[in-house]
């Protein structure tokens, strides 16, 4: 069974990782009654391709969008309020939307700075916060974001579950029975795979001792590029079968 489901809203392929799919239904109806406005109906943007690359600036070919956990909201509404935050010396931004209502029954009355110029009053709804109350996080503007708006991102949130790229990728590859070992990982699998590195001369033998180390990820890297594996130092389905182990 495929860990992608379809989602609600309106989007080139309207489909995310299921964890994130469920947050982001929770999330839109939170929103939506929150601010009056059904904002996440529609999206910039969410699943890509897995072999989709981009020459565009501000388009990173790693993309959280390819591990099916991350979306783009549309930027085109009159809603939108952009307020700039510098988080430990980085390029952050706060998104709030205006509230349908302005009688003080939906969102909070504020006045806050829009980075695009002037400053806005009334009924706000704080779209991040609420955001990332569902796990969703912002990511950082790109450097040069002043003169780029490709790389301001602020329309950007995913929701990686303390995952590594490579890890939230190798989970799409593997379905939902796909296990994935990385550093820091421990146990009688992760010692099976080491046995076999050592067999292959890739591992010294002290080193097969069920705890998933810099020594293991490395000698995993020597081998998935002797074999054509994506070569990041994580143990998906993909390196597992390569192995053939016993």
């Amino acid at each position: 069974m495929s860990v992608l489901v379809k989602i609600s809203a309106t989007a080139s392929t309207p489909k995310l990782h299921r964890t994130a799919a469920a947050a982001f239904e929770k999330l839109r109806t939170e929103v939506r009654d929150g601010s009056g406005i059904d904002f996440l109906a529609k999206l910039a943007d969410a699943l890509r391709p897995v072999n989709f690359v981009s020459d565009k600036d501000g388009v990173a070919n790693r993309s959280w969008h390819k591990t099916g956990r991350a979306f783009d909201y549309d930027q085109t509404s009159k809603a939108l309020v952009i307020v700039s935050e510098i988080r430990a010396g980085r390029q952050f931004f706060r998104t709030y939307l205006g509230c349908a209502k302005q009688d003080g029954s939906q969102g909070h009355r504020r006045t806050v700075a829009d980075y695009r110029g002037g400053s806005v009053s009334g009924s706000l709804f704080d779209f991040t916060a609420e955001a990332e109350s569902f796990g969703f996080k912002r990511i950082p503007a790109w450097k040069g974001w002043q003169k780029h708006y490709n790389r301001r991102e602020f329309w950007h949130y995913q929701l990686d579950e303390g995952l590594s790229w490579a890890q939230a990728m190798k989970e799409l590859e593997g379905g939902s029975g796909g296990k994935v070992y990385g550093l820091n990982d421990r146990g009688s699998v992760v010692k099976q795979i080491q046995r076999r590195l050592y067999e292959l001369m890739l591992l010294p033998v002290e080193e097969v001792d069920g705890v998933f180390g810099a020594i293991t990820a490395n000698a995993i890297i020597s081998f998935q590029r002797s074999v054509g594996v994506d070569a990041d130092g994580v143990v998906g389905p993909r390196t597992i079968a390569a192995l053939r182990l016993k």
